[in-house]
């Protein structure tokens, strides 16, 4: 994945301690951010469920990261509402 860079939006997330670049890319009508480890990126998406709640989701789906990706959402939803 490749996102146009004229369509992201850069901020700060704390994650365990340590300080991460996120980018928020709006692509083919969706929204992911983009969370920078280094050289890798990890990819997240919001997604509503059956149930009617909203949950986050990697790119591509990866249940090994369920954690991760659930944490990961939380903070940048709150990120998001202090921009």
């Amino acid at each position: 994945m490749n996102p146009d860079a004229s369509n992201s939006k850069t901020f700060e997330i704390e994650f365990r301690e340590k300080r991460y670049d996120c980018n928020r890319i709006e692509k083919n009508g969706m929204l992911l951010y983009r969370v920078l480890f280094g050289q890798s990126g990890l990819y997240l998406s919001r997604g509503l469920g059956a149930d009617g709640k909203l949950f986050w989701t990697s790119i591509p789906a990866d249940p090994k990261l369920k954690h991760v990706v659930s944490e990961l959402g939380e903070i940048i939803e709150k990120q998001i509402k202090r921009i």
